[in-house]
């Protein structure tokens, strides 16, 4: 039996986590929180602790004596993170260190996982894709830059005092339980309260034109435990579909899933963000070499999904 301790995991992966974590048997898992309360029926258990406390973080790795620990709690939304620069810098980065640090002193048996993000990679030039993990990092706003030192102080920790602690570098994923705040799902919200008579039949959308990795969250979360077990301490990994897919090309798969048909789209300059790459897919071939990880599961499927998952969150919001 493991001891699995998975921080943010009442958030939009870290719920994925834990199902695919119970569906192994016999694993224990202790999650951790902030504000959002857990469900009543995962088959975690739940501490709440703010992770920016080093006491209570060195006092939480005590308590649970992990085998594991899958480092997801953060402020995954870039525009959030660039205009709480703050924020960004202590949650993102500090909170890593105050694990990586706790681990040392009281569990250095433990392994665990830290979740970067592709965004470190920065500007992509068109021949450089599929990105692999040879290209240097070149991050720009507070999203990006403290995701690239929360990598750094993981390398420095599994250098000495040999930490094992692996990194995960995920392109775009989503899927269902993704909050609005992104593409996808931000479409298919739209979408599902036209259908449900909540809205105009009117879409907005920002820039349609980039082409991005877009990866099904339950694959993702199959990658991780299989690098943080197979993979080698200080390694980071790409987690990426390794295909390109338009903004648009999402839209409009999302669109032949909505039921209703005179719908039309309206560029909404709130929502415009310059886009610094037009093009960007990654490589998992250094994962898939030591784990056999490879995505499964068709971005239709996983849009399809979504949308199915964004009609149930709209006939709650209607039902108050």
């Amino acid at each position: 039996m493991k001891k699995i301790l998975v921080t943010g995991a009442t958030g939009f992966v870290g719920g994925h986590l834990i199902t695919l974590l119970s569906r192994e048997g016999g694993n224990e898992i202790v999650g951790t929180y902030h504000s959002t309360a857990p469900s009543a029926s995962s088959p975690a258990s739940y501490v709440k602790v703010s992770l920016d406390d080093y006491s209570a973080v060195e006092d939480l790795i005590r308590d649970t004596a992990p085998d594991e620990i899958y480092h997801l709690a953060a402020i995954s939304a870039p525009g959030d993170a660039n205009s709480r620069r703050l924020d960004a810098y202590r949650i993102n980065t500090q909170v890593g260190l105050f694990l990586l640090e706790a681990v040392a002193r009281v569990r250095p048996e433990a392994r665990m996982l830290c979740v970067s993000s592709s965004e470190v990679y920065g500007k992509v030039e068109p021949g450089e894709n599929p990105v692999t993990e040879n290209k240097p990092a070149k991050p720009k706003g507070a999203y990006a830059v403290s995701k690239l030192m929360l990598e750094t102080v993981c390398a420095q920790y599994a250098a000495s005092p040999g930490i094992h602690v692996v990194v995960a570098r995920p392109f775009n994923h989503t899927g269902p339980g993704q909050g609005e705040k992104f593409v996808a799902p931000s479409f298919a919200m739209q979408m599902a309260r036209v259908e449900a008579g909540l809205m105009e039949p009117v879409i907005k959308t920002g820039d349609l034109s980039p082409h991005r990795d877009f990866a099904d969250v339950r694959d993702v979360v199959r990658a991780y435990p299989a690098m943080l077990r197979q993979g080698a301490p200080g390694e980071v990994y790409n987690v990426s579909s390794g295909r390109p897919v338009s903004i648009n090309g999402i839209y409009e798969t999302l669109l032949g899933f909505c039921g209703s048909k005179n719908i039309r789209r309206e560029t909404d300059t709130e929502r415009m963000r310059p886009a610094e790459n037009a093009l960007v897919f990654g490589s998992s071939e250094k994962l898939c070499a030591i784990t056999g990880w490879k995505p499964s599961i068709p971005l239709a499927k996983t849009l399809e999904d979504l949308m199915d998952d964004c009609r149930r969150r709209v006939a709650a919001e209607k039902r108050g």
